[in-house]
């Protein structure tokens, strides 16, 4: 399983504390309770989404890969990290282009044409 993560994620305050932990169990895909992930959705009309982590660990993801903007403790906490790329995109760009601004943020471009 292959996951994209911004050079620069996002994370709760909870969340932070045991950042490389979290990391480390997403990358490896580890069946794991107590974090969510914040991505951009496939979709590609909703600027983006958050679901708890141990969703990645299903077949889906297995051929899809997100691309993680931040993580979380809990849902509570996942809302709080929306709410702060938004305004840090709202900030530097002058628009909620979640997109650009990730782009921005992680160098070359890191989604893929689908």
């Amino acid at each position: 399983m292959t996951m994209r993560f911004i050079d620069r994620l996002y994370f709760g305050e909870r969340a932070k504390r045991k950042s490389a932990r979290l990391v480390k169990k997403i990358r490896k895909g580890s069946r794991m309770t107590g974090a969510y992930v914040v991505c951009l959705p496939e979709n590609g009309t909703d600027p983006m989404e958050f679901f708890s982590a141990r969703l990645l660990s299903q077949e889906y993801y297995k051929t899809h890969e997100p691309v993680i903007l931040g993580i979380a403790a809990d849902e509570d906490e996942a809302v709080e990290v929306v709410n702060s790329i938004i305004k840090d995109c709202i900030e530097k760009t002058g628009s909620v282009d979640i997109r650009s601004y990730t782009e921005m943020l992680a160098g070359p471009p890191i989604y893929k044409e689908r």
